[in-house]
């Protein structure tokens, strides 16, 4: 039986595919909870910025950081091993549904860690539903030929910040490593190794400053770049916006916006080729 039906599907016309996004106007403040010792709850917002009524499930996912810098699900790499929050953290609501230009509170709580001690993370995953009248209507369906099959992908919005327990002192400490200036795409590009070389994870801004007449002036920054625990480094490429003269020296400092926001946990020294 199964020999005579493979003809008739392969002779089927797969009409070009009508792919909408749902939930692009979905955004979450703030943009990571971290619990240290003594802080157990916290408040996550969701907004909905659309136009339409949204709904949303809010679930813990957890994912991990590969080398260049990626936060991926952990079966993209089953090789990276996570230090996992998710049986220490709570939240509720778990599915809201918002009006246009409204938001919601989503309530974080945590345990300790126990005999667990260190730093554990999970990701609160806010993904946008479709609306039940998402699809082909009587209409759309019958404007096909007779011999196509229409297909609509829909391409689901979705938004994860971290979530951190840490138990006991916080140990950061990073490095800058192999830092080198490219050319590609008629663009001048920084790169540089990020070193977490404390316990803990590490999170701050990159500043680049360069040298100047007056004294060092900012050149670009890039906000809110993080290694964490799974990974000894990681590759940060930055775009320069004008290209360094030869011989001039670039500054790169990395700065905490974590534990001690402001110190300094890393600086380097280039002289541009």
């Amino acid at each position: 039986m199964l020999r005579y039906l493979l003809p008739a599907v392969a002779a089927l016309l797969v009409a070009e595919p009508v792919t909408a996004q749902v939930g692009a106007d979905l955004n979450i403040s703030p943009k990571r909870v971290v619990f240290s010792a003594g802080e157990r709850s916290a408040t996550v917002y969701i907004f909905n910025q659309g136009d339409l009524p949204a709904t949303y499930t809010v679930e813990l996912v957890d994912r991990v950081m590969t080398p260049d810098g990626r936060i991926v699900a952990t079966d993209e790499a089953p090789d990276v091993q996570i230090d996992s929050a998710r049986d220490l953290v709570q939240h509720t609501p778990r599915r809201i549904t918002l009006q246009p230009r409204t938001s919601q509170a989503i309530r974080v709580r945590a345990r300790p860690g126990g005999a667990a001690a260190g730093e554990h993370r999970t990701h609160l995953t806010v993904t946008a539903l479709p609306p039940e009248n998402t699809g082909f209507t009587v209409e759309q369906a019958a404007a096909g030929a007779a011999d196509e099959v229409s297909l609509q992908v829909v391409a689901l919005f979705s938004v994860s910040i971290p979530v951190i327990v840490r138990d006991g002192p916080v140990d950061a400490r990073a490095g800058i490593d192999r830092v080198s200036i490219r050319r590609e795409d008629q663009q001048n590009l920084l790169s540089l190794d990020l070193v977490r070389m404390g316990a803990n994870s590490v999170y701050g801004d990159i500043e680049v400053l360069s040298e100047a007449p007056g004294g060092q002036q900012l050149l670009t920054a890039v906000r809110g770049v993080a290694v964490y625990p799974e990974v000894d480094r990681r590759t940060v490429v930055i775009a320069l916006p004008q290209s360094p003269a030869t011989g001039q020296a670039l500054t790169i400092v990395y700065r905490d916006d974590d534990a001690a926001r402001g110190e300094v946990l890393a600086t380097a020294t280039l002289v541009a080729p």
